[in-house]
């Protein structure tokens, strides 16, 4: 026995209830593509904040730590200085050959953390907004409230070790009255502050010593296509230049026949 199925007069074409069907159909497809729409949108805006934090935190990381690095150069520069000006103050004959280890402390001084990481930090309420962690923000301004103040009471001591007429150079007697016992103790306790400050940043934002070094290494490797892009371009325009130059000569000279 075939059993055939008939759409109820309510519902067929034409109808009152056809249409009304019609309608909330197409409201439920304009509602579901709105949601979607937005949705996807919400969606990909907090992937891209979310990234944007990730290499904010990432990069601040990176600048404190390779401002301990330089702290620590400085460090092992004072420690091995402290040991020179004890050895020479026990054989002050010895004067004039071991003064030049101090040359070290001087170079490692010479060779400043760049201040640009913190400039963006410090300068841009929307960096802030991005990282959107109060107690992470408020350790890295420690940090680099600490930094600046190591930087000026390093400055001092510099002063006073390398220039003016009673340099530690100058003589033994300027060497015997400068103690770097208290310098090399400054460096070792603004270095211990601001190490433990970058462990509890790292902990506090789920960084490790690998992600920093991945993070280190994409940077490396975009330098070096940057630079390596620069330098084609020098070179090419060097190129172009010195043919500039040889086709006026040539003209020159062929102008005096």
């Amino acid at each position: 026995m075939n059993v055939k199925l008939h759409t109820p007069k309510s519902l067929q074409s034409g109808s009152g209830m056809s249409s009304l069907k019609q309608l909330l159909l197409s409201l439920i497809a304009t509602t579901i593509s709105i949601v979607l729409t937005f949705g996807t949108a919400a969606f990909l805006d907090r992937n891209k904040k979310a990234q944007e934090k990730r290499e904010m935190v990432m990069m601040i990381l990176n600048d404190m730590s390779n401002s301990i690095d330089h702290m620590e150069e400085i460090d092992s520069a004072a420690l091995q200085a402290f040991e020179a000006q004890l050895s020479i103050l026990q054989h002050p004959e010895t004067f004039e050959t071991k003064k030049y280890d101090f040359v070290l402390l001087q170079a490692a001084y010479l060779n400043p953390t760049s201040s640009t990481v913190e400039n963006i930090f410090s300068s841009n309420i929307e960096t802030i907004n991005t990282l959107g962690n109060i107690t992470f923000t408020e350790m890295v301004s420690e940090f680099y409230f600490l930094r600046r103040q190591y930087s000026d009471v390093i400055a001092k001591d510099y002063t006073r070790m390398f220039d003016g007429e009673t340099n530690i150079f100058s003589s033994i007697d300027s060497l015997r009255n400068y103690d770097l016992s208290n310098f090399l103790a400054v460096c070792e306790s603004y270095l211990l502050q601001q190490k433990e400050i970058l462990r509890l940043c790292k902990k506090m934002m789920d960084v490790s010593d690998e992600d920093l070094a991945s993070f280190v290494r994409a940077r490396e490797e975009l330098q070096k296509r940057f630079d390596s892009g620069h330098a084609e371009k020098s070179i090419r325009m060097l190129q172009e230049r010195k043919e500039r130059f040889r086709q006026a000569v040539e003209a020159g000279s062929q102008s005096r026949r």
